[in-house]
């Protein structure tokens, strides 16, 4: 992390210093169990399990990664078909490589399927780790809260399958509002694509509709507040393999309104601002629908300034 006397970085190891572990397929017949089943390094070096801040989550998209991971000199983490996530170090840059077709074989997206992820994750900041000094910059109720990163649309297409029940491809980020002192949680998030509508406003509801639901409350920040110019589309379609785009958004403001609204609900138990904190993240694809897509993003950021 990055500490100045007036900001911090709160995403711990932003260029993958610490390794990655790889995560399982859920077990939908067994409690949503999963495991560990390996850790990379992209620096050359043995990768301890203990010391990896990142994990990488394929729910549901296809042959599980631990029965079909092919190695790759350059530290990729692919099964050289559908799935690839690799960090270049001299770009500090990501890219998120999702084929679903491995996953739904050419029958459509009915009602109640799972949902094909690749996302990199980290659980928790280890905020109970830091002394009170530090755990100032993770309150939601700092003076402002950052996220930068640029961002591009690669490969795109989709197939259209008769009997789908919804096509979506989405590209979100997600940071954990949780409670400090309280069992509050919220999935606060950004939109970052969906191939469904150019620039769509705020989505707010609470995690439901499959076994594996969380129930918690879901507030995505639209991608209109995300883009305040161009997009990653083009005369009304997706723009393959586009321009990078830069982001920039306080995130202040939105936290505002989430608990705001979460009170209104009696959702949250902490009934101020300062009752909740930043914890852990996530970032990737989750699709409905036949899809083959990729997205590139680098130089990601999260910096909180203090009051």
């Amino acid at each position: 992390m990055t500490n100045k006397e007036n900001c911090m970085q709160l995403i711990p190891d932003l260029q993958f210093r610490t390794g990655m572990r790889l995560i399982t397929q859920k077990d939908h017949k067994n409690n949503e169990s999963f495991s560990v089943f390996k850790t990379v390094d992209f620096y050359g070096r043995e990768a301890k399990e203990q010391n990896a801040r990142w994990g990488l989550a394929q729910w549901d998209s296809g042959t599980d990664l631990r029965d079909c991971l092919v190695g790759r000199a350059d530290g990729a983490v692919t099964d050289g078909r559908y799935r690839t996530f690799s960090y270049d170090k001299a770009e500090n840059m990501m890219t998120f490589y999702l084929d679903t077709s491995g996953y739904y074989k050419g029958k459509p997206a009915v009602l109640g399927d799972y949902w094909p992820h690749l996302l990199i994750e980290q659980e928790d900041f280890r905020y109970n780790e830091w002394d009170s000094k530090a755990k100032a910059y993770f309150n939601c109720g700092c003076k402002s809260i950052v996220l930068s990163m640029d961002i591009k649309l690669g490969d795109y297409s989709e197939t259209e399958t008769d009997g789908d029940w919804v096509r979506a491809a989405q590209f979100l980020l997600y940071v954990y509002a949780k409670g400090i002192n309280t069992n509050d949680f919220c999935w606060f998030g950004v939109s970052l694509f969906d191939n469904r509508w150019d620039k769509n406003d705020h989505y707010i509801n609470y995690d439901g509709g499959k076994a594996d639901a969380s129930g918690a409350m879901i507030y995505l920040i639209g991608s209109k507040y995300a883009y305040p110019g161009k997009s990653l589309w083009k005369d009304g379609k997706p723009e393959p393999n586009g321009e990078w785009r830069h982001i920039e958004l306080d995130l202040r403001p939105y936290l505002d309104d989430m608990l705001r609204k979460g009170l209104d609900d009696g959702y949250f138990k902490a009934k101020t601002i300062d009752g909740l904190c930043l914890n852990g993240m996530n970032m990737g694809w989750e699709t409905i629908g036949t899809f083959s897509h990729t997205m590139y993003v680098k130089n990601l950021s999260l910096v909180s300034y203090p009051n």
